[in-house]
């Protein structure tokens, strides 16, 4: 567990986007557990919110996060999950299918293709950057996840 707080430690950037990348992380480990549950959305936010929030904030040193982003991220995400899950299907290998990758990967990825293609609210590279350090945290792949949200990032230029 120490490995993970000194990785947490190491990819939380400056003090003006610590609450965003405080938010994305949070959103990562809410929208991970939805994928266990059938639990309402906003449940499960709010859960997250009185039950590890405090632990999270202490941990980076934060009094608060972007509960906007947060919320905004995670219940986007969850309402588009088919439109997503095939966006991100068909970036991936002939050889393999979204069921390939573990739950982590899929709700980084997840989150990175709504922010990228249904928000756009933040630059494609900041966000690819902020979302491939978030998979790294958490033992992905940060070249793979590259790959993925490059491709992906290429139909905010088609559309």
């Amino acid at each position: 567990m120490n490995d993970t707080k000194n990785k947490f430690k190491e990819n939380v950037r400056h003090v003006s986007i610590r609450k965003k990348t405080a938010s994305r992380i949070c959103s990562t480990q809410v929208l991970y557990g939805a994928s266990f549950s059938n639990y309402d959305i906003d449940v499960l936010i709010n859960s997250y919110v009185v039950n590890y929030l405090p632990s999270i904030l202490e941990e980076l040193k934060l009094k608060d996060l972007d509960y906007e982003l947060l919320n905004t991220i995670i219940k986007g995400a969850h309402k588009n999950l088919l439109k997503i899950d095939g966006i991100i299907s068909k970036k991936l290998s002939k050889n393999w299918s979204i069921d390939r990758l573990s739950e982590t990967e899929k709700s980084v990825l997840r989150l990175a293709t709504y922010e990228l293609l249904f928000e756009r609210k933040f630059k494609k590279l900041t966000l690819i950057n902020e979302y491939i350090s978030i998979i790294e945290v958490f033992g992905g792949s940060p070249d793979f996840a590259n790959g993925i949200l490059e491709n992906i990032s290429k139909e905010l230029n088609e559309n």
